[in-house]
């Protein structure tokens, strides 16, 4: 079945349509509609899949297609229905303009913030538009997107603003310049959009035919930025960029604004949640619920509930990613893991637009842990959902070793 004809199945199956059986694009779209048969899942595991399959950094973050066919082959090995082909999206923009970057033997590259690329405002002056086509490793992560493109996902990975912000000068020096210097700041943020993004998404739709562009951000998520500190310093610079892509055919919007981490659970605020959840809805320009790194499992799932019908509309309730905190996922135990993801669907999962996301699962979490959380999403994730899921019996997957799952796909 095609892209097209997979995307209309998952509407025609939203509307009560129920023919045939859902693929992972059907059942995507069946949930951003109304309900699928059951939630899709999906995660960032690019350190996990680089551990898991024994392929060394130096390789895995520079060949694109060692990149590529080492996440498909994890991806597979779980039994994902979505596979996202992110790797470390926080660095290629600043690393092209010239910033010095930390190698690490078993690890992907990250920003050395001891020498931030912009120490002074001057600095500014000095950085020029890198060219995707050849500087740093833009060109392997716009193959890296050409092969996914393939598979038909066509969507481009780039480093929204605020998180750029933070590659560039640093998380305390750009918070005091937003505070002490904010002529600077803007200056910084409209060089980042204008001269950095733009120009970046562009050549990433002339090279992959990308219709949307997701900008990871997680150096914005709570409270290393606050609502506030959004409305003013984030939202119109998404905005900015959002009308620049789309005057060329590209939805572009960052993802995991103001994700609430929170690290003390006796300081659970549901105002500022709901605030949080209001900013980056207007960030991305469509309402939406992501609970990606934070501590979910010990908050109080209801703030979520409420928000996402108040903002539901016809819809009944708007879509919500419900992630599944990494320290949680490596450290289990296993039972806590499907609790959790039981709780989730019980609270936020009945009435259906839930997709099921573990979040940037760590490089030795043991693979026992992740396909728990999996099969908790697919067992207790049945539409229509129990009534009482304590009465609904977990069974733990069989699966074997990785090697061997591979060795197998190899034909060996």
């Amino acid at each position: 079945m095609g892209m097209m004809e997979s995307a209309i199945q998952g509407l025609l199956y939203a509307q009560g349509s129920y023919r045939g059986e859902l693929d992972p694009i059907s059942r995507l779209v069946a949930t951003i509609w109304g309900k699928p048969d059951r939630p899709p899942v999906a995660a960032q595991m690019h350190d996990h899949a680089m551990y898991l399959a024994g392929v060394p950094a130096k390789k895995f973050y520079y060949d694109a297609p060692t990149f590529f066919n080492t996440m498909l082959s994890v991806f597979m090995y779980y039994g994902m229905d979505l596979a996202l082909f992110f790797g470390d999206a926080y660095n290629y923009e600043v690393e092209a303009l010239g910033a010095k970057m930390v190698y690490g033997e078993n690890s992907m590259p990250t920003v050395d913030f001891t020498e931030p690329l912009v120490k002074e405002p001057k600095d500014l002056l000095k950085l020029k538009t890198p060219d995707p086509r050849k500087d740093g490793r833009m060109p392997y992560a716009m193959e890296v997107m050409k092969l996914n493109a393939q598979m038909g996902m066509g969507i481009a990975l780039f480093c929204a603003p605020f998180s750029l912000a933070v590659a560039m000068r640093s998380y305390p020096a750009l918070i005091r310049d937003m505070r002490r210097d904010p002529k600077f700041a803007h200056e910084l943020f409209t060089f980042i959009v204008d001269d950095v993004l733009i120009p970046y998404i562009k050549v990433i739709k002339e090279e992959t035919g990308a219709a949307f562009a997701l900008g990871a951000d997680a150096w914005s998520a709570f409270p290393n930025l606050t609502p506030d500190m959004a409305e003013e310093w984030h939202l119109p610079y998404a905005k900015r960029l959002r009308d620049a892509a789309a005057s060329f055919g590209v939805y572009a919007t960052a993802i995991a604004t103001l994700d609430y981490c929170e690290e003390r659970p006796e300081r659970f605020n549901p105002e500022i949640v709901r605030r949080c959840f209001d900013l980056a809805s207007q960030v991305m320009g469509m309402p939406v619920a992501f609970l990606g790194m934070g501590r979910w499992q010990d908050f109080d799932l209801k703030v979520v509930r409420d928000w996402a019908v108040e903002r539901g509309g016809d819809k009944g309730t708007t879509l919500v990613t419900a992630g599944v905190n990494a320290r949680l996922l490596r450290d289990g135990p296993v039972s806590r893991i499907v609790d959790v993801v039981k709780h989730y669907m019980d609270v936020l999962g009945r009435d259906g637009r839930l997709l099921g996301f573990l979040a940037n699962i760590a490089a030795d979490t043991p693979p026992e842990h992740v396909h728990a959380a999996i099969a908790a999403f697919q067992q207790y994730g049945k539409y229509p959902i129990a009534k009482n899921l304590d009465e609904v019996k977990f069974e733990m997957p069989k699966f074997i070793p990785y090697a061997e799952f591979a060795k197998m796909m190899a034909g060996g």
